[in-house]
């Protein structure tokens, strides 16, 4: 059916606006998200968008009219009708000249500035944010918020405004979804199942009663349902922003001053305003020095998951979560794998319980883990490449894998008169997400917090967008306790963990109680062919404050959620023992496992 277009509202002192220049004319075809035409209002000239696409069927204001807010423009036919006759409709609302001028809407009602009543919380160990207040005047800004970045951090602070109805554009270089959705927590989740699936195929099917001759595993095809999961999902947000009209632009968003960013897209560049900017660019793989990426021999995780081929011998540098993770599924699949880690043990920051856990599962396995080893260089060989190592010791290898962390994403962000600050390759920010820059915050990987490490990890990302929008909104004070980050690792077996290790804890010395519960003690998970691993737990002796939650084994990062539940809600060792935990379940290791701590543990 045929839309009307009317004048907006574009500052809140506006009551009519001067229609200075049409970019289209009656005939035209117009996208949503277009530019139409250029309006001058009673502080600035800005551009004028279309929310709808179709034909441009008529232009009731001419160039030089004056038009009051909310009074008709034009007319877009965009379903299947005729322009001509949807302009014989609206005709006699165009003659005489200009549209009359419209009254001025109501204004609407702000968003309650006041938050919730707040239940117990922890205080966040370093600062404490400002009391949140109504969000300022948008002045003559063509946005409220502008988001630099769709990533995880980005688009869920695109949408959590938009459902706050603020006039909000999001900015993304390539897919919504950033690196997480399109080439890192979820893609890499699909090549682990596949290669779990073939991995039990091949070790398990016997014993279970299964056989079967000849089997093979298509490389492609892995891949392929690897990335059709990553598409799906992408498209999913491009529709949460239709629903919550959020606007979105593909290119590169460029901080030039405050309050003003340059996208620079396939059709050129433009300069857009907003009230508030957020930078949610994320981060890029590190690489070693003097041994740059080349996309095929020297990749990142992003070239890992989308190889044309599978290679025989992959070796890995790096043996963090992206590391473990990748050494997981290509030895499942049957590449021979080489991980190095400089550190003490696989995934260094887990408590050292776990970590020898999974390099005794990872050797059973076949895969070589060379730990407290540092790569000197990295050479062709041949047709391979050649890992010098610390010692004097080599691995030969078709592709090296570097995975030795992820630094901010930087590129093209800052303009030259911005003078945005900028730490160890991060944005610097305060507690509250602030930089140094009048209105501009950032979030997410990108950024260096108070000069602290900050968890990159897409659902800490997440929840700071979330938080910050509601604080610039002025419609909640909420804060993350930074002490407990839920972390996981989706290896077989998974690891996951919250708050402090046992060593940290000792350091400190606190008296604590730990409580340690075998998945061999459990029904469900010998039902499940799943007995490997185990739940730790880790207590304040006096007050029963849950510490420390360390835990590898067979879906572990799903029983992880009580335990950040019972953190949040000040559970105790003795309240997570008395609650009834179903059975026959993997969750009641949760449970015994805190029997253990108090001595209360009945199958243990």
């Amino acid at each position: 059916m045929p839309v009307e277009v009317t004048m907006p509202q574009l500052s809140d002192t506006m009551s009519e606006g001067t229609l200075v220049k049409w970019h289209k004319k009656e005939g035209d075809r117009v996208k949503a998200g277009e530019e139409i035409a250029d309006v001058e209002t009673d502080k600035a000239t800005m551009p004028m968008e279309a929310f709808d696409g179709g034909t441009l069927a008529l232009i009731v204001a001419k160039e030089g009219d004056k038009v009051g807010v909310g009074g008709l423009i034009a007319v877009i036919a965009t379903g299947s009708e005729n322009p001509a006759e949807v302009k014989k409709q609206f005709a006699g609302r165009a003659s005489g000249g200009a549209a009359p001028s419209a009254p001025k809407p109501e204004a609407p009602k702000a968003t309650p500035a006041a938050p919730p009543a707040k239940t117990q919380a922890t205080a966040a160990p370093s600062g404490s944010p400002a009391k949140p207040q109504a969000a300022p005047s948008s002045g003559n800004y063509q946005f409220d918020i502008v988001v630099i970045g769709g990533g995880p951090a980005g688009y869920a602070a695109a949408i959590r405004a938009g459902q706050l109805k603020k006039r909000v554009l999001c900015i993304e270089k390539e897919n919504l979804g950033g690196t997480c959705l399109n080439w890192g927590c979820i893609p890499t989740k699909a090549l682990l199942e596949d290669g779990a699936f073939v991995r039990r195929m091949k070790t398990e099917a016997a014993t279970r009663g299964v056989s079967f001759d000849n089997m093979k595993v298509d490389f492609s095809k892995i891949v392929g349902r690897s990335r059709g999961i990553a598409e799906k999902l992408s498209k999913g947000i491009a529709h949460l922003f239709k629903k919550y009209e959020v606007k979105s632009e593909m290119g590169t968003g460029q901080l030039i001053a405050p309050h003003k960013v340059k996208i620079t897209g396939k059709d050129g560049t433009k300069e857009v305003t907003a009230r508030d900017i957020i930078i949610a660019t994320g981060a890029k793989a590190t690489q070693l020095p003097g041994m740059p990426f080349d996309g095929t021999r020297i990749i990142t995780s992003r070239e890992a998951m989308t190889l044309k081929q599978q290679p025989k011998r992959m070796a890995i540098i790096g043996a963090g979560a992206i590391g473990c993770e990748f050494a997981d599924f290509y030895n499942a699949i049957g590449t021979e794998v080489t991980i190095i880690e400089m550190m003490d043990h696989l995934l260094p920051i887990e408590d050292e319980d776990v970590s020898l856990a999974l390099e005794r599962s990872f050797s059973k396995r076949g895969i070589k883990v060379m730990v407290k080893t540092k790569t000197e260089k990295l050479e062709k060989n041949g047709d391979a490449m050649r890992v010098t190592l610390s010692g004097g010791s080599s691995v030969d290898a078709d592709v090296v894998l570097v995975a030795v962390g992820v630094t901010g994403n930087l590129e093209g962000l800052v303009g030259p008169d911005s003078k945005l600050e900028i730490f160890k390759n991060r944005v610097k920010v305060d507690h509250n997400y602030k930089t140094n820059v009048e209105g501009v915050w950032a979030i997410g990987d990108v950024i260096s917090m108070d000069g602290q490490r900050h968890a990159d990890l897409a659902h800490v990302a997440h929840h700071e967008a979330v938080y910050l929008v509601e604080r610039i909104c002025g419609v909640s004070d909420h804060e993350i306790d930074y002490r407990y980050i839920p972390g996981c690792t989706y290896t077989h077996p998974q690891v996951a963990s919250m708050g402090m290790t046992e060593k940290k804890v000792r350091e400190q010395k606190r008296d604590i109680k730990v409580g340690k519960f075998p998945f061999s003690a459990s029904g469900r998970a010998l039902a499940a062919g799943e007995s490997e691993g185990f739940v730790k737990l880790i207590f304040d002796k006096q007050t029963g404050e849950l510490l420390g939650v360390h835990m590898i084994g067979e879906n572990v990062t799903e029983l992880l959620s009580e335990l950040v539940l019972a953190r949040k809600l000040e559970a105790t060792e003795a309240e997570i023992i008395e609650a009834m935990h179903p059975h026959p379940t993997m969750s009641e290791a949760v449970m015994e496992a805190a029997g253990v701590a108090d001595g209360r543990a009945i199958h243990l």
